[in-house]
């Protein structure tokens, strides 16, 4: 769909391209013509080919003839990154997804629609090409970034912004992105971001992303963030998701003995209302501590996302990396778009060991609601999470997952909880170059 907001991008573009010329004309020369063909044969090639298959089984209340779901595929990446001419450089990055055995239901398309084999279980990786990423860098601004195009995002630990790259097309952002690090210890990055490219390969088109945020690290092992997140969508009614999203987060590790580090990380972020969005007053927190001692690692985190109380919104975590957070087995991805309305309090533990090279851990949820007006008062269920995860050459790695989700009952007062019973395992051979 062209919309104006494709035209202020591609007028940013000309403008930054332009710019980049004049700053660069000195520089011209009768040999200006070679110094272009060289940026572009000395560029750097990249390839990415990921052989993953997934077992998923769903236990579904609505659809209990359903059979679980099988998927072998093959995830290729080929990338290519210029050299640099007139301070700038360029990548481009193509992405195929080719399902050897598509024994699954999926979702394709924004909003989306189901395809595949409906009789069984959902599996999120559609077959099908796309670019994933094509952008510009110009560094003509001393300590500065300027990115312009189709980029991967991920900033902090991807709770709010994430690539999705654990599924088979990830996530990407046609973005304009600003990076400064004129003071020392100080990242500053700002984004304007008018499209996000999902994971099912469709794309969702924005009025404005606003992306804010200010990394310190000037204090040995620790990082200290700051973010402010505008969401402005093309919905103009009150129910849009139209939020402004502004927290801080800390992590680091604080020495305890000689040997041994208490391994940490917590944050906090307030929603509100932004835009045309109405109703949003909501938050989220998170908390993690761990050490590690020889090749032993133990931790325990919480995390509070607010749910509906009264006309109050629940939190959307906006476009992060689900996945990682909240169980491994996706039963909580309705916090993406803030439509897990019981809200969500996930107590873990979680522990790990590193032997002959192969990295094992084990965690274990326990999830509850948050107890807001209107909500039951109830547990959601409980969940184990299994790794095992080997480098077998400086290209090739390999790893093992499996997730067990375990419902709990209905409430007594009849609520019917959301979640179904859910078991997930996971296969995948990954080589980088």
């Amino acid at each position: 769909m062209f919309s104006f907001s494709k035209i202020k991008s591609l007028g940013i573009f000309i403008v930054l391209f332009l710019v980049t010329l004049l700053w660069n004309i000195q520089s011209a020369s009768a040999g200006i013509v070679e110094d272009f063909s060289n940026a572009l044969k000395n560029g750097k090639p990249t390839l990415e080919l990921r052989l993953a298959y997934e077992y998923v089984n769903i236990n579904e209340l609505s659809y209990p003839n359903k059979h679980p779901g099988n998927e072998i595929s093959l995830r290729t990446r080929v990338g290519y990154r210029t050299g640099e001419f007139l301070k700038t450089t360029a990548y481009i990055q193509l992405q195929n997804v080719t399902n050897l055995m598509e024994q699954f239901s999926f979702k394709r398309g924004y909003p989306g629609k189901i395809e595949g084999d409906t009789a069984q279980d959902f599996i999120g990786d559609p077959h099908g090409s796309r670019v994933q990423q094509a952008y510009l860098d110009f560094r003509f601004i001393p300590q500065t970034l300027i990115r312009l195009g189709r980029q991967e995002i991920t900033l902090d630990d991807q709770r709010l912004i994430g690539n999705v790259d654990w599924r088979q097309n990830g996530q990407s952002f046609d973005a304009l992105t600003i990076i400064n690090h004129s003071v020392p210890n100080l990242t500053l990055f700002a984004s304007y971001i008018n499209q996000v490219n999902t994971i099912f390969l469709g794309h969702m088109d924005l009025d404005a992303f606003y992306l804010f945020h200010a990394t310190y690290t000037g204090i040995k092992g620790q990082s200290i963030s700051a973010f402010v997140y505008l969401l402005d969508t093309e919905d103009e009614s009150s129910s849009a998701r139209d939020c402004g999203t502004y927290g801080i987060r800390a992590a680091g590790n604080v020495p305890i003995l000689k040997e041994i580090a208490l391994k940490y990380a917590v944050d906090y972020a307030y929603q509100g209302d932004f835009q045309d969005g109405k109703d949003h007053n909501a938050n989220m927190f998170n908390a993690f501590l761990g050490t590690k001692i020889n090749v032993f690692n133990v931790g325990a985190g919480f995390s509070y996302i607010s749910g509906q109380d009264g006309n109050d919104k629940p939190f959307d975590t906006l476009f992060s990396t689900a996945h990682k957070f909240n169980g491994w087995a996706d039963e909580f991805l309705a916090t993406n778009g803030g439509k897990l309305t019981a809200g969500l309090k996930d107590y873990y533990v979680q522990a790990g060991v590193k032997v002959i090279g192969t990295k094992f851990l084990a965690v274990y949820h326990y999830f509850d609601t948050t107890d807001e007006k209107n909500q039951f008062d109830g547990t959601y269920g409980d969940e184990i999470d299994l790794l095992a995860a080997r480098k077998l050459t400086k290209n090739l790695s390999t790893l093992l997952k499996f997730a067990y989700y375990n419902r709990k009952d209905n409430d007594s007062s009849g609520y019917l909880n959301p979640t179904t019973d859910k078991t997930v395992f996971w296969a995948r051979l990954i080589y980088k170059f």
